[in-house]
């Protein structure tokens, strides 16, 4: 049979397929679980752990449900109550260091272990609400008063220590959103606060306004700046979002991106491209806002300590390189990257100028 062919038939094929490459999306976490600790010298185990979803309890522990219902008022998602008999051991770490899903804040009304629930925070970047600290953290918030007068559901008046306190401040730091203060709350189960007897920097305070009791400085206890310890990282604002991008980021990396590209920058630029257009338009949206939409908020390779690394591995001629070159010479497994961005606070102080004719 004799097959006829088409000119077609004799020229090579020139074949075109299109592939999107897809950067892995990287999403911004939330925030509002809460670890509270409490002391019960009649548990006869070693501990006991158990998690609420909010705050209509089955607690039979009339003080213990007291807390979990003021730590619940004001946003807060979860809270995690360990039980313990005694005190803070090494093994009830281990417990805490168990618990998912992850929490976000710590705290207790416990006087014996104030000092251990802010080593916690600060060795494991959690945040921790204490009573009359000086920690010296942005992950340590302190609570400077010793007392306020509760107004209870009954309509009587009961006196609260410092310590008894920290419920309500920790579950309102807690479930505070990333686009608000928590000093825009006021505490209108409150119907006064005591005052420290001296004021210090790095001690939240209560005080009274007159549309209620509020928060005068929503502040860590950070006081010791450095080269990477700024000002503004002693706002609480600041300091949770700081920790969100941290949390974020690295997550997004270890799930979606470590181990699953060889290191070129083609590869690298997938990763800034989900970080570019991805989660920083995510972080500068209405309602989360924890960056400023008007700042030119970006990640991208940071050239010079890309470049340093190849000099130290004894390239010399990296001395000469130009930029282009080096985000193209990839250094070994890692990436060198600035993430340039501009955190939001909250307005807290307000100067008028009142020109008048």
């Amino acid at each position: 049979m004799t097959v006829t062919y088409t000119l077609d038939d004799l020229k090579s094929e020139i074949t075109v397929i299109f592939e999107q490459i897809v950067s892995n999306k990287i999403t911004a976490g939330d925030k509002g679980r809460m670890l509270f600790l409490y002391k019960n010298t009649e548990l006869t185990d070693s501990y006991a752990l158990d998690t609420y979803k909010s705050g209509v309890l089955s607690i039979t522990d009339t003080t213990l449900k007291g807390y979990v219902k003021q730590l619940f008022k004001r946003g807060v998602k979860s809270v995690t109550v360990l039980q313990y008999p005694s005190s803070i051991t090494d093994s009830i770490k281990t417990v805490i260091d168990g618990i998912k899903p992850q929490f976000d804040w710590i705290s207790s009304a416990d006087s014996a272990i104030q000092g251990d629930i802010a080593t916690y925070a600060k060795e494991n970047k959690k945040f921790a609400c204490v009573y009359n600290l000086q920690s010296d953290s942005r992950y340590v918030v302190s609570l400077a008063n010793p007392a306020a007068e509760l107004i209870n559901d009954d309509g009587t008046v009961s006196t609260l220590t410092g310590l008894q306190l920290i419920p309500i401040i920790g579950g309102a730091a807690c479930g505070c959103p990333y686009n608000r203060s928590v000093s825009s709350y006021v505490f209108e189960e409150l119907q006064s606060v005591t005052q420290p007897s001296t004021y210090a920097l790095g001690q939240m305070t209560l005080y009274p306004e007159e549309e209620g009791i509020r928060i005068a400085n929503p502040v860590n206890t950070l006081q010791t700046l450095g080269s990477t310890l700024t000002e503004d990282m002693k706002y609480l604002t600041i300091a949770e979002g700081m920790n969100r991008v941290e949390l974020d980021i690295v997550k997004g990396f270890r799930t979606g991106y470590k181990g699953r590209y060889k290191n070129s920058y083609d590869n690298q630029c997938l990763f800034y491209a989900a970080v570019n257009h991805g989660y920083i338009r995510e972080l500068e949206k209405t309602g989360i806002e924890i960056l400023d939409k008007n700042y030119d908020n970006r990640i991208y390779t940071d050239i010079e300590e890309q470049r340093n690394a190849w000099l130290a591995s004894g390239k010399s001629e990296a001395a000469d390189w130009d930029d282009e070159t080096v985000k193209n010479m990839t250094y070994k497994d890692e990436i060198f990257a600035i993430l340039d961005v501009k955190f939001l606070n909250a307005m807290e102080a307000m100067k008028v100028k009142v020109h008048m004719f």
